[in-house]
């Protein structure tokens, strides 16, 4: 038996608990890892230069969501697809789908790069920047779009590795890049005085490091897929595969990034001559929460592969027993979360700036956004399942009217209603609703499985 049938053995046949443990652990090791390395991204740039620099950087987060979702497009199918394909033991078509995910993913990040550095001014002020912000959300735009291609493309080959069986390998080069990143960035901030342009130079750069361990580690025969020349050549068959899945989690994100902006311009509008403080309050926040999301979202990452590979063995009993154990463990990770938060806010807060109103405006934010997140869990491994069922219309429906059908209209009318406070009960309000069509959705798709 080859290293490949080992693995599809031991997908289809190890206990759930300690499949998932295994598959698991080193995504949510690295996604945890990536979230905390934004946290003290955010805390040096805070402390090194200061609560504005935070505000810029928050302006520049619709740009990072559409990287994201970019990212997303070709690399969610492709992971889908190739873990699939194993199931079915297809090295023939795995091939083909990592070449093409990787060509992709490189034209894609060479087109968001020229686009972006072309138009980065009047999309910035779009985004929320003030006279104030603009110039460090200038500064640390254009070099992260120097390196959109790298980064949209590591996302690609870090999915590829995990459908293949080596979780590890694709979490080394997550933490290999955190690491790299924890080093540069204090280097580039404190010692060499770069400000914001340090920050985002030492992002790009220990991302380079990532994508280069992984471009290493697929020129070699080693893998259940690896670079071959004719794989390479974007096939439509193939890319129609891929974006059938991953236009679910794009337009999620597209949307994302159009309610960022949206919640940016009414921190502005409602905050008056603190608005650019607000915003600095929704950059700190979102670091601060982004660290339980990302945990699950790596839980959500190895659910998929374990559930597709096992759709293709047609074990649909094992399907179900691993989506009550991810909800189970997501659930427990996000209310931990949510009490941990909240009683220590106004330390946590206290870490990003030396600016003692800061704790003032992040303290009762945490709180108020926080408080549905005990629920949040189950549903992003709903959305995750979903995906990895097959039915990515149904993922992006749920995500959409989350963001589009409750969120953005109450970050229209509580604010007018509320003063700033109005925004973080919309996203908890939004969440509360949402949560509960996808569990309705969830209950309905889990009895169509053939238990």
């Amino acid at each position: 038996m080859n290293r490949s049938d080992d693995k599809k053995k031991m997908l289809t046949t190890m206990p759930i608990g300690k499949l998932l443990w295994q598959y698991a652990l080193p995504a949510m090791l690295a996604m945890s890892a990536s979230a905390i390395l934004n946290i003290c991204d955010t805390i040096f740039l805070g402390r090194g230069v200061g609560l504005f620099a935070i505000a810029g950087l928050a302006v520049t987060f619709p740009l990072m969501t559409l990287i994201s979702g970019i990212g997303a497009l070709a690399s969610v199918g492709g992971t889908m697809q190739t873990a699939i394909h194993k199931g079915k033991d297809d090295s023939e078509k795995a091939l083909t789908v990592f070449g093409n995910v990787f060509s992709v993913n490189m034209l894609l990040g060479i087109i968001l790069t020229v686009a972006g550095l072309i138009y980065q001014t009047p999309m910035l002020k779009a985004f929320g920047a003030s006279d104030v912000t603009l110039p460090y959300a200038q500064d640390y735009m254009q070099i992260i779009l120097l390196g959109s291609t790298i980064t949209i493309s590591l996302v690609g080959m870090t999915g590829q590795m995990r459908a293949a069986g080596h979780p590890r390998k694709a979490m080394v080069a997550q933490l290999l890049a955190v690491l790299v990143n924890l080093i540069l960035d204090p280097i580039a901030i404190f010692v060499l005085g770069w400000g914001i342009k340090g920050a985002a130079i030492a992002t790009v750069v220990s991302q380079a490091v990532g994508w280069i361990y992984l471009l290493c580690a697929f020129l070699t025969k080693d893998h259940f897929v690896y670079f071959t020349k004719e794989a390479l050549m974007p096939r439509m068959s193939i890319l129609k595969d891929l974006f059938a899945v991953g236009i679910s989690p794009f337009f999620t994100n597209l949307c994302g990034c159009g309610i960022v902006i949206l919640i940016n311009l009414t921190l502005i509008y409602q905050g008056g001559d603190d608005g650019d403080m607000y915003i600095g309050t929704y950059a700190i926040i979102q670091r601060i929460t982004q660290f339980l999301v990302m945990g699950v979202a790596g839980l959500g990452q190895a659910m998929q592969i374990i559930a597709s590979t096992n759709l293709a063995a047609q074990e649909f009993a094992r399907v179900r027993r691993l989506l009550m154990t991810s909800i189970f463990i997501a659930t427990g990770i996000m209310t931990f979360g949510y009490f941990f938060v909240t009683i220590f806010a106004d330390p946590l807060s206290a870490l990003f700036s030396t600016e003692a109103r800061i704790v003032d405006l992040c303290v009762p934010a945490l709180r108020i956004g926080l408080c549905t997140f005990p629920f949040i869990g189950s549903q992003m491994i709903a959305v995750s399942f979903f995906q990895a069922i097959r039915l990515p219309k149904t993922s992006m429906i749920i995500s959409l009217t989350r963001q589009m059908v409750f969120l953005a209209p109450m970050l229209v009318v509580l604010p007018n209603l509320m003063g700033v406070n109005g925004v973080w009960w919309s996203m908890a309000l939004a969440d509360v609703a949402s949560v509960t069509i996808t569990w309705v959705t969830l209950w309905y798709q889990t009895k169509k499985l053939c238990v």
